[in-house]
């Protein structure tokens, strides 16, 4: 009888691990980042884009975007990403500076160099996208419109929690409760639109 209530145990312990390692690996793996149970969220890169990218001991002092007045560099990327690693914000949270560039193109047409061929260096100064001039705007709204980050898959997972909250089975009251309706994290950022591939950008030299 011992033995029979050990095996009826052992079976039980089993299948309750095997639900929990199911329910996991459908939540957690897979490169969509989408929530088990819910569709897939699609939030743009402005968000906590600072957390992510910067800023760097070595990065110089902000600069006043407003003054640029170099010389000028027209850029049509025809698709994302466009293989500046970071920008950051100048004086006041306003406009958006090259700090990184990626540093090489790995094939011929490769969007992450894209960025590197035509030329742009660090500390040029956005002055518009598609004709409208952005050295005044904030600069988590500018990098909401660019949407170009290239994210690894846990910061893309952040983004995806914050925007739609946790789905859970757990029952209190006998009736399914969705965290994400009460935790989901929204941002006036959602509202700003991403601009369409191809871009026009023009960039300022200080």
């Amino acid at each position: 009888m011992a033995r029979s209530r050990t095996s009826a145990l052992s079976v039980a312990v089993a299948l309750g691990c095997t639900a929990v390692a199911y329910n996991l690996s459908a939540a957690f793996v897979g490169s969509s980042p989408q929530l088990r149970g819910g569709p897939a969220v699609a939030r743009g890169v402005g968000t906590d884009y600072l957390l992510r990218n910067g800023p760097k001991d070595a990065d110089p002092p902000a600069v006043d975007t407003s003054k640029a007045a170099g010389a000028t560099v027209d850029i049509e990327f025809k698709k994302r990403p466009f293989g500046i690693a970071r920008y950051v914000p100048g004086v006041g949270g306003k406009g958006a500076v090259v700090r990184d560039v990626t540093q090489k193109t790995r094939y011929p047409g490769d969007p992450q160099g894209q960025a590197f061929v035509a030329g742009v260096q660090a500390d040029w100064v956005l002055k518009s996208v598609n004709g409208q001039d952005v050295s005044g705007m904030g600069f988590f709204v500018i990098m909401q419109m660019l949407d170009d980050e290239v994210m690894d898959p846990v910061a893309a997972m952040s983004l995806n929690l914050k925007a739609s909250g946790v789905k859970t089975d757990l029952r209190n009251d006998g009736a399914e409760r969705t965290q994400g309706e009460k935790f989901a994290i929204t941002s006036d950022l959602d509202k700003v639109a991403v601009v369409d591939m191809p871009a026009k950008l023009v960039y300022q030299q200080m």
